[in-house]
C-alpha cells in the first residue's frame, strides 16, 4: 500500500510536469517545426531516478492524458503522438536506466528524446500515410540530442540538491 505522502509527492510532481507542459505548448517551435524543449521530461527523469519506475511511468502517462485532456486535444493527431512518443520514450529510458548502467542521467535523457521523436515519426507516418515523413527524423533526432542534454543537465542538478531524497527521508518511502 502506498503511503499517503509518497502519492502526494507523485501528485506533485504530475502536477508539476502537467504545468510544464501547457506553458510549453503556448511556446512556439525553435526553429524547427514540431522540436520543443520537452522540459517536463525534468520532472520524469527525477522522479525515474529518485522514487522509481511504476512513479516516473505514472507521472509520465498521465501528463500527457491530463495535458490532451486540458488543451481539449486528446485523441488528435498531436495527442497520439505525444503518448506514443511519451510510451516510448520512458521505455527507452527504464531500459537505459536499469539494464545499461554506463549511461549518465544526461545518456538516459538523450536517448529517450531520441525515441520520444522516433515515435512522433512512426505516428505521423500512419496518420498521413506516406513514409516520406520518415525523411526528417535526422534532422529532429540532431534537435532531440541537443534538448536531451539540456533536459538531463537540469535533471541531475534538481538530484543534487536532494530535495526528492529529503522528503522520502522525511516521510520514510
Amino acid at each position: 500500500m502506498m503511503k499517503i505522502q509518497k502519492l502526494t509527492l507523485i501528485a506533485i510532481l504530475t502536477s508539476l510536469a502537467l504545468v510544464i507542459s501547457i506553458i510549453e505548448s503556448f511556446i512556439p517551435s525553435i526553429g524547427i517545426p514540431g522540436v520543443k524543449l520537452g522540459l517536463a521530461n525534468i520532472i520524469i527523469l527525477v522522479t525515474l531516478y529518485e522514487l522509481g519506475i511504476i512513479e516516473a511511468i505514472f507521472v509520465n502517462v498521465f501528463r500527457v492524458i491530463l495535458t490532451g485532456l486540458i488543451r481539449g486535444t486528446i485523441f488528435s493527431m498531436g495527442f497520439l503522438m505525444s503518448f506514443i512518443g511519451a510510451i516510448l520514450s520512458i521505455g527507452i529510458m527504464i531500459l537505459f536506466y536499469l539494464l545499461i548502467k554506463k549511461f549518465s542521467i544526461i545518456g538516459v535523457s538523450v536517448i529517450g528524446a531520441i525515441f520520444h521523436v522516433f515515435g512522433q515519426i512512426i505516428v505521423a507516418m500512419f496518420f498521413l500515410g506516406t513514409g516520406y515523413v520518415f525523411y526528417y527524423l535526422p534532422i529532429i533526432s540532431i534537435s532531440a540530442i541537443i534538448t536531451g542534454i539540456f533536459v538531463g543537465i537540469i535533471s541531475q542538478l534538481i538530484i543534487k540538491t536532494g530535495i526528492i531524497k529529503k522528503q522520502r527521508e522525511k516521510y520514510n518511502f
